[in-house]
């Protein structure tokens, strides 16, 4: 039974990050082509290397709008959601597979960023 309850365990975690699995970071160029240098670590990380949460990117969204009054017509656009992230930034990290890193976000908690 406690190998069962293990298991379960194991099958709800997966995929999840723990905390002990982050690292920090810091945001060297952004966005040409992106690096971080983690630290504790020799060189930098180039763009090839690193993998950025959605979130975290600049994002561009087709929007129509319809304008009821004084007449029914609609105007269409772009909106554009800016990366939050800038040069200098602390960020918190995760490692992947083939020396890779996951960029979770930035990291608020020292710097008040």
């Amino acid at each position: 039974m406690l190998n069962d309850a293990l298991k379960l365990l194991r099958e709800k975690t997966a995929g999840h990050i723990d905390a002990r699995d982050t690292e920090r970071a810091t945001l060297l160029s952004w966005p040409g082509s992106p690096s971080i240098q983690v630290d504790g670590d020799q060189e930098p990380y180039p763009a090839e290397k690193l993998v950025f949460a959605e979130y975290l990117l600049e994002r561009r969204i087709d929007a129509v709008f319809e304008v009821k009054q004084p007449s029914t017509s609609a105007l269409t656009g772009v909106l554009v959601l800016p990366s939050p992230l800038q040069v200098g930034d602390r960020l918190i990290v995760s490692r992947l597979t083939g020396q890779r890193y996951y960029v979770l976000g930035k990291d608020v908690g020292g710097s008040g960023g």
